[in-house]
């Protein structure tokens, strides 16, 4: 598909000319759509229902800041990034959890943008089906001047549950009600050297969930 291989353009333009364009170039985005769709029959509402989700995720570091957290990619900016509210109030799931992706980023002077967990559960007794469409798990958002690389994405079904299982892209995986599906989107790379990041703004990553003390202490040289 055009736009996925567009969003790894984009960045692979910015690398190329970060030596000659020190300032200007920012890191590496998540740089992919996320893509999660459910369809099936909605037993509550006597209906069929159709949804399809793009899923936010970190953009890269710059030479002046860090990358922006959960953003749609840059490819896709006119994608909606639902509410949970309106999901649940349309459709047969329950959100469980929407939130920071804790240690996605990639570290740097300036770290790259977080990426975000999404957490659905289904709650139709009818026919639910998923498909997914998840890209760059394996060259993930990389980083500039010594920064760091992101998570890559996932999505994971049942999670914690001996029937747990990681996926990238299924056309008609089959749910049934109670099924968790939990999407895991990219973090942004860094930009420049971690043991250069300002020590208060380490010590408030933490503290606002963003990074864990031990992804401090790792790359940052950070000790609690």
């Amino acid at each position: 598909m055009v736009f996925y291989g567009t969003g790894l353009l984009i960045d692979l333009i910015g690398k190329a000319l970060s030596p000659v364009m020190e300032k200007e170039a920012a890191a590496a985005h998540y740089g992919d759509s996320s893509l999660i769709i459910f369809r099936g029959y909605d037993s509550a509402r006597n209906k069929t229902f159709g949804i399809c989700e793009a899923t936010s995720g970190g953009w890269g570091a710059f030479a002046d800041g860090d990358g922006q957290d959960c953003m749609i990619n840059v490819v896709n900016g006119d994608l909606k990034n639902w509410s949970v509210e309106f999901i649940e109030d349309k459709f047969p799931f329950r959100l469980l959890s929407y939130e920071i992706r804790t240690d996605s980023q990639g570290p740097g002077k300036w770290r790259g943008g977080a990426g975000v967990i999404r957490t659905y559960r289904v709650e139709t007794e009818g026919e639910c089906r998923l498909m997914l469409w998840i890209e760059r798990t394996k060259t993930t958002a990389w980083g500039l001047f010594g920064g760091g690389s992101g998570q890559a994405p996932a999505a994971v079904v049942n999670p914690g549950t001996p029937d747990e299982r990681v996926y990238l892209k299924t056309n008609t995986l089959s749910l049934k009600k109670g099924d968790i599906v939990q999407i895991r989107t990219g973090g942004g790379g860094g930009y420049g050297d971690p043991l250069e990041r300002d020590r208060k703004a380490v010590r408030e990553d933490i503290e606002n969930g963003y990074i864990t003390a031990e992804h401090a202490e790792k790359y940052y040289g950070y000790e609690a």
